[in-house]
């Protein structure tokens, strides 16, 4: 049996759908599942045993198309008829993604939809994204003929990220080059929200209070502060290491994916908006703190007592959903009013789970 696996964006989304994979390879142990995907997304699943093979593509195909990427479009339609697989599980809602499946020509395909059927799941946005993908996966596995099991519970899902002991070693030269020490350091990620789709700066907590924020973690628990985040992240990393009366660590787009992630599994402590970093920290297995704002927390925080999140809780949020529709406010208040006294009191929340489970 050959499976397609469609996930095509964002980073932090095709974390969340590990659990997913891992319900497709567990309930289909003998099937070959490979995975579609854009060429910034791929590095999530690298060395991931899940997957038996990835097949990327350009972004533009899909979210950009124009003239000149319908021949593109096209070749790999052919490219997927000749695979000849026989079942696409397909992690969108997107029209042009379901029209390539059906000319790609995969008889059997289990998606989201608004209502559920034999070959869908509704995706409720109130619920938490992990555990939808999951029951998508599950369906498809039924219908296959797969093993059954268990609806688990939420924080019963694990995000998986594999690092080779390539990219450890890698990471290690660079921490020993800066004088870190495993768990000695905090990362803070001010930028993200924005990808080759989309850009959402209203997801970003003001920088003057994660300088603020900075100077408490270094002098209340002692760790020093390492700046990280994608290139398009580099000038606000920028605007805060200027701003801090402190020395920071500036990372910040030095670093590719994979790299970057094998920093997270040495920190003693990460803090990002709500954003692909968050989610990767929950894969290596490193504590991190999510700030949200017009986001929902019970819908994105990754599962487990490693992963807390810092919100301001007022009456209109969460109110971005699929898309941000603008704030009923001049500012965005659940981020404006979000002090850094909140943020570390869900830093030493997160802080106080990892020792329980030691």
């Amino acid at each position: 049996m050959k499976v397609l696996v469609v996930k095509l964006h964002a980073l932090g989304d095709l974390v969340i759908a590990t659990p997913a994979l891992r319900r497709l390879r567990d309930g289909l142990p003998d099937a070959r599942i490979d995975l579609l995907t854009t060429s910034w997304c791929a590095p999530v699943l690298m060395n991931n045993p899940l997957i038996d093979r990835t097949v990327v593509i350009e972004n533009d195909i899909f979210f950009k198309p124009r003239p000149n990427t319908v021949v593109p479009f096209l070749r790999l339609v052919h490219r997927l008829r000749r695979e000849d697989y026989d079942s696409a599980v397909i992690f969108h809602r997107h029209r042009l993604v379901e029209l390539f499946i059906r000319l790609a020509g995969i008889p059997r395909r289990f998606y989201f939809d608004g209502d559920n059927t034999h070959n869908s799941v509704h995706l409720d946005e109130r619920r938490h994204s992990a555990l939808t993908a999951w029951e998508l996966a599950d369906l498809a596995v039924r219908e296959l003929g797969g093993d059954r099991a268990a609806v688990p519970f939420l924080e019963d899902l694990k995000y998986e990220w594999h690092i080779s002991p390539d990219e450890m070693e890698s990471a290690d030269a660079i921490l020993t080059s800066f004088g870190l020490t495993a768990g000695g350091f905090a990362v803070l990620l001010p930028g993200g929200g924005v990808n080759p789709n989309i850009s959402n700066t209203e997801r970003r907590w003001p920088v003057d209070r994660f300088v603020e924020l900075a100077g408490r973690i270094e002098g209340e628990l002692g760790l020093r502060i390492v700046l990280a985040g994608a290139e398009n992240d580099r000038e606000v990393a920028d605007w805060m290491e200027s701003s801090s009366n402190r020395p920071l660590i500036n990372l910040c787009g030095m670093y590719d994916l994979r790299i970057t992630a094998a920093i997270f599994k040495r920190s003693g402590l990460i803090v990002c908006n709500d954003s692909g970093p968050l989610h990767i920290a929950a894969g290596v297995g490193a504590p991190v703190v999510g700030i949200f704002g017009p986001t929902s927390q019970k819908q994105k925080l990754p599962p487990g007592g490693t992963s807390v999140a810092a919100c301001r809780d007022i009456p209109c949020r969460p109110c971005y959903f699929s898309v941000f529709k603008g704030c009923i406010f001049d500012s965005i208040r659940c981020m404006e009013e979000l002090t850094a006294e909140e943020v570390m009191s869900a830093v030493l929340t997160v802080r106080k789970n990892v020792k329980k489970s030691a």
